[in-house]
């Protein structure tokens, strides 16, 4: 039996299932009973990998479809090759995201009978009826994507971009839909003066899905997902890479992993803004939401999330470093030192402005935007410069910095319930755990980021690269940049969960079992690197079996150095 037939028959399964779910069941069904995990945890660890290969077949396929366009207009073989090799190992993780999300339900069913029961009954016709058509959609041109590949070519290539895109609109709304009862759990629909169960129950299944945290939700996971994507079509590079035997497909490899780290890079500059963008609108929702997640129950797991997207950034700005070593002519690129002093003066100066214009004050951007554009704008009239190698150094330096600043707590406690005046920050220091130290961190690693692009691209149009010929440890990088990535998504993924706190959908339906209590970040991170591993190990196992068993004959050849940026 093909991929294809084993996902439409999960996908009817889960139609049958839907359809019936609501009515289906006996009053008082009870619950079965997890062994060592218990039920929430296997809920989580089924709903969790779940999200992720959902993830990445959302997320592959907007790079992919750019990538072929790319090949398209410049006419080069190489960007169709890595669109292609994606989309075999993105059809083959299809079936597993139809098939974890089958044991999702059922095991969603099994062990919390009444609340999924709750949950169907308001969005039916989401359950039921648009997500299964949407699901059953995008299977079809999906796989009509796949096979028509070398079917559509030439003339007929635009026709198969066209259905690249209408897939990637189809995932889209897909994500959009889904997200509706997600959202719907952390921030049910209320109006002023009703309370939220006498306004749900004459509430439209729009008001349900439109509700405060949907579309910073959409937006959030629509950025993430292409992140994810990108940082796992450089997993595939790197694997690729370390079992190459020819120099041509050792330069082939090279060149895929830059371009996935690179869209995986890029899409992780708007990541934290999406982020607190959420952040926002949850607490818009409920003031009580913001204090429980940054300075109480959930404060550590935000300390491990500052390490990770450190890490990251720095993971990142360290590969382009090693980028950097394989281009000829290096040496000669430089910057002008404002670039550098601004690195430098960046979170300090924007904390002082924040913290005297809160944002969204217009004056705090009358300040900042002449700061952040004097390197481009005043830097040609300043014949001073420093080297390209100078510069990047000083954005490691910054990372670090930021990424400090970042992870400093108000108080050495897991919870402020117990914080006392000897543990908490010295008065002369509190401003680095206030909000506006926090957001300019978060921007000092998204320039720093940016300028050492801009230094690369410049090396780029200056050098002579020689694609293959990257340090060793470059392809360990991008391992662990789809490891981490991958591990704080399951990371933030519990903490948006958690916030709803003792409730299954929350100030709405309590969920009055034993295990509805804040895990330990040590409990919860044994339980997502098991996951990640997992995942791991799945989509690593696709990547051999779909790419290392086939050779294919057609290949773009760079072996030889060539000048960058030519075909």
């Amino acid at each position: 039996m093909k991929t294809w037939q084993r996902s439409l028959m999960v996908l009817f399964a889960l139609l049958a299932l839907f359809g019936g779910a609501a009515y289906a069941q006996a009053p008082g069904t009870p619950s079965v009973e997890f062994p060592y995990t218990g039920n929430r945890t296997a809920v989580w660890i089924v709903a969790q990998l779940h999200i992720l290969f959902a993830g990445f077949i959302l997320g592959a396929p907007i790079f992919v479809v750019i990538s072929e366009w790319l090949g398209y207009r410049k006419q080069d073989p190489r960007y169709d090759r890595l669109a292609k090799e994606v989309t075999k190992v993105t059809v083959i993780l299809y079936s597993m995201t139809a098939l974890t999300g089958g044991l999702f339900i059922f095991v969603l069913l099994a062990t919390y009978p009444q609340f999924t029961t709750w949950l169907i009954n308001h969005f039916f016709m989401v359950f039921a009826v648009i997500y299964p058509l949407l699901f059953i959609g995008e299977t079809i041109v999906l796989y009509m994507y796949f096979y028509t590949w070398d079917a559509w070519k030439g003339n007929k290539k635009a026709r198969h971009i066209a259905l690249g895109v209408l897939l990637n609109l189809i995932g889209s709304i897909t994500l959009f839909v889904i997200d509706g009862p997600t959202s719907f759990m952390n921030t049910p629909v209320k109006a002023e003066g009703v309370s939220p169960a006498e306004f749900l129950a004459t509430a439209t299944i729009w008001d349900k899905m439109f509700n405060y945290s949907w579309m910073p939700l959409n937006l959030h996971r629509l950025v993430g997902n292409v992140t994810f994507g990108g940082f796992v079509a450089g997993l595939i590079a790197a694997y690729m890479y370390m079992g190459a035997t020819k120099d041509e497909e050792r330069s082939y490899y090279d060149w895929m992993g830059f371009v996935g780290n690179m869209i995986g890079v890029g899409a992780l500059l708007f990541l934290p803004f999406m982020g607190y963008l959420l952040a926002y609108e949850l607490c818009d929702y409920d003031a009580s939401i913001c204090p429980y997640m940054m300075a109480d129950q959930l404060s550590m797991f935000f300390e491990m999330q500052g390490a990770m997207i450190g890490l990251i950034f720095l993971a990142s700005n360290y590969y382009i470093w090693l980028s950097m070593k394989r281009i000829e002519g290096v040496e000669k690129v430089r910057m002008t030192i404002l670039a550098p002093i601004v690195m430098v003066a960046l979170p300090i100066v924007m904390t002082k402005v924040l913290t005297d214009y809160p944002a969204p004050d217009p004056k705090s951007l009358m300040f900042l935007l002449p700061m952040l554009l004097a390197p481009a704008v005043l830097g040609r009239f300043i014949p001073i410069t420093v080297s390209s190698r100078t510069v990047i150094k000083i954005g490691f330096l910054m990372v670090v910095v930021g990424n400090a600043i970042w992870m400093t707590p108000h108080g050495f406690v897991p919870t402020g319930a117990k914080l006392v005046a000897e543990l908490e920050l010295p008065s002369d220091w509190n401003f680095l755990a206030l909000m506006p130290a926090k957001n300019s961190a978060a921007f000092t690693l998204v320039f720093v980021t940016v300028v050492n692009y801009i230094i690369y691209n410049r090396a780029v149009t200056q050098g002579t690269i020689v694609w293959g010929k990257i340090d060793y440890a470059s392809q360990f990088v991008l391992i662990f940049l789809a490891f981490s990535a991958i591990w704080t998504m399951g990371l933030m993924g519990a903490v948006r969960s958690l916030l709803r706190k003792y409730f299954h959908t929350y100030n709405l339906l309590p969920d009055f079992t034993a295990e509805s209590f804040t895990p330990t970040l040590a409990y919860s991170a044994w339980w997502i690197t098991g996951i990640t591993v997992v995942f791991y190990a799945v989509v690593s196992f696709a990547i051999v079996v779909t790419l290392r068993a086939s050779h294919p004959k057609d290949h773009a050849h760079e072996g030889e150095p060539v000048p960058a940026g030519a075909k």
